[in-house]
């Protein structure tokens, strides 16, 4: 099967000498179906958004479940609509396809924002009260169980996690989030061996003392830059939806003129 999808990155031109031709070119069984699975699968986006703001599911299922729901649709439709244009893109479709990866792209980003925001195991953001009492309770976990001063606490926080000084602008905020979330793991062999070394931590100790100290740091990060967050999420739903809009409106015109036309799946 994947020797058949060379096709895919046979030049334009020469496509339609391809064996597959017939199979995988966006009007071919295999070309068609990608579309109209990816299609489907992009409306079924759409049920999160109507768990969210109606009555319809009741309270079927938790927010937490259906939002993987929407992510999983949120990458796989477009990866099955990807197929289905080949690569080849001109005119109206244009414009909806790039709008359609507007729209994954920024709904990773959501995703990440997302997180950002503390919430409880029911999904409920967190208040500052309930955040600063989180903190507290770290604090006094890592003190009792580790035997740890605050000051030395402090020393070991900032192995595990970089501070951001002064005020910076949110973007370099989302970019210092990002790099110490990619780079903790590599950081963590150094982490070791400066616990063992200087505080004669070691064994399981050191995993359970780091993987505290991150929550922490984490946890600060969060409560110091919350409000920032939100102000950002806000701007990313202004950019989000207009997108998602124009992809939807121009896929069912797109789909519309392709029945009228008198395309057919057959199986």
């Amino acid at each position: 099967m994947l020797t058949e999808f060379d096709y895919f990155i046979t030049p334009l031109a020469e496509r339609v000498r391809h064996t597959n031709y017939s199979q995988y070119k966006p009007g071919g069984w295999w070309g068609h179906g990608f579309g109209i699975i990816g299609s489907t699968m992009l409306l079924l986006l759409l049920l999160y958004s109507l768990r969210k703001r109606t009555r319809l599911f009741g309270q079927f299922g938790s927010m937490s479940h259906w939002l993987q729901i929407h992510i999983f649709f949120g990458i796989s439709g477009p990866m099955f609509i990807i197929l289905h244009s080949t690569f080849k893109l001109n005119g109206l479709i244009a414009v909806s396809f790039w709008s359609m990866i507007a729209v994954a792209l920024s709904g990773v980003l959501g995703r990440y924002l997302y997180l950002q925001i503390p919430r409880n195991i029911r999904g409920h953001e967190l208040t500052h009260d309930e955040l600063d009492k989180l903190n507290t309770n770290l604090n006094l976990q890592l003190q009792e169980q580790f035997k740890l001063t605050i000051q030395e606490i402090e020393e070991i926080s900032s192995l595990v996690m970089k501070r951001i000084q002064g005020s910076p602008s949110f973007f370099s905020i989302l970019l210092h989030f990002i790099a110490d979330d990619l780079l903790f793991q590599i950081r963590r062999p150094k982490i070791f061996k400066k616990l063992k070394d200087s505080y004669g931590i070691d064994g399981k100790q050191k995993h359970e003392l780091v993987s505290l100290l991150y929550q922490k740091n984490k946890l600060t990060r969060r409560i110091r830059f919350l409000n920032r967050i939100h102000q950002v999420f806000h701007y990313w739903h202004v950019f989000h939806k207009p997108f998602a809009i124009l992809m939807y409106l121009i896929m069912f015109v797109h789909v519309g003129i392709t029945v009228w036309l008198g395309y057919r799946w057959i199986f």
